[in-house]
């Protein structure tokens, strides 16, 4: 098409009309893709109903509402006046003490609670009754060969969790033969390195962890089987998530927080721990510790907004006493990997700190 020839004048008003109405254009789709966004999350997870809240000036500048910490039954003890003291600390060059956002911090935890409560792939308590080629032992073997491969590799604490996450949902759901077992293994971590990991075992070194006993075809063909078992269904909340948070707000020092982490990650060899959910057993294991150091406001984790129990003061104090037994017994047992783990330096020593106190 030829254009009619204006005048300077009337051309460069055209223009700079044309400029305007782009500019509002943009910034009326900005907006609307925004408050789109804003609807979406908020439809999405009820727990984080601040986002429907959200209010866009004229200038798309987004102005977040101050977040409400004891509604909605979300954890209301964690005060706005703690929270900017408890969760900006970070213990030196640790990974599991991860800097939290204290404005959002109950809207986390909240959705763990919700996330364990409808999980739609779990672990379920009883599957050995028809896994018949295997038994309790054999997965506490497996679970102490896990343990020492997690920490010969430097894995993420939250690598480990979800390995046994996946290898007892696993056995919920299908049959295993014995001779696979250990393959079960590995391939349920090496999805979990995958999953968590920037730098992770690539698939030769995975093979010769097991000295040869399976082929790169073997843990190709068995993390395949895996996630189609599950329905790809990877994402579950860990004993890990709750005892990070937690320890935070309690203000931990060092040897306290790995104390807890011991006795978290010995839950992890008992195929009967598995009756208690991920944030009791890590609310267990705040217990031990608050008790064993003397900390006297241990009855906050009483509250039925740190756990979803009808009695939550029972079923923390059976779940320690299960703990407590549980360690003391596993101090004399074959299993020793968490044990040596946690005698070392970087970890202060704490299994042999407690070994003669249970």
């Amino acid at each position: 098409m030829i254009l009619p020839n204006y005048t300077k004048k009337k051309n460069d008003n055209l223009i700079h009309s044309n400029n305007q109405i782009s500019q509002v254009n943009t910034t009326i789709e900005s907006k609307d893709s925004i408050n789109s966004l804003s609807t979406k999350c908020s439809s999405n997870n009820n727990s984080l109903s601040s986002l429907s809240n959200i209010n866009i000036d004229i200038n798309m500048n987004v102005n977040y509402p101050k977040s409400n910490n004891a509604s909605n039954g979300q954890i209301s003890f964690l005060s706005n006046s703690n929270i900017s003291n408890i969760f900006d600390c970070n213990f030196e060059n640790k990974e599991e003490y991860i800097k939290y956002n204290g404005e959002y911090i109950n809207e986390l935890y909240s959705n763990l609670l919700e996330e364990e409560k409808y999980l739609i792939s779990k672990p379920k308590y009883g599957y050995m009754t028809f896994q018949t080629d295997i038994n309790e032992k054999m997965r506490a073997i497996l679970v102490d060969w896990i343990v020492e491969i997690h920490d010969k590799f430097h894995l993420k604490s939250q690598t480990l969790y979800h390995t046994i996450w996946l290898i007892d949902t696993y056995l919920s759901i299908k049959y295993i033969k014995r001779s696979d077992f250990q393959l079960l293994g590995l391939g349920c971590l090496y999805i979990s390195c995958k999953f968590y990991e920037i730098y992770y075992p690539q698939l030769k070194e995975c093979v010769e962890a097991t000295d040869g006993a399976y082929s790169k075809e073997d843990l190709l063909n068995i993390e395949k089987d895996i996630l189609k078992t599950i329905n790809y269904n990877l994402l579950s909340p860990s004993q890990d998530d709750f005892y990070n948070i937690l320890s935070k707000y309690f203000g931990f020092n060092e040897k306290q927080y790995f104390l807890g982490k011991y006795f978290m990650e010995n839950s992890l060899i008992d195929y009967n721990m598995i009756k208690y959910s991920p944030s009791v057993i890590a609310v267990s294991c705040i217990y031990i510790v608050m008790k064993f150091f003397k900390i006297s406001n241990y009855k906050k984790l009483y509250s039925t907004s740190i756990i979803y129990e009808k009695c939550p003061q029972k079923i923390i104090k059976d779940t320690a006493r299960e703990l407590c037994f549980l360690v003391k017994n596993l101090n004399c047992s074959e299993f020793k990997a968490i044990k040596e783990k946690y005698s070392s330096e970087d970890y202060f020593k704490v299994a042999e700190y407690c070994n003669d106190d249970l």
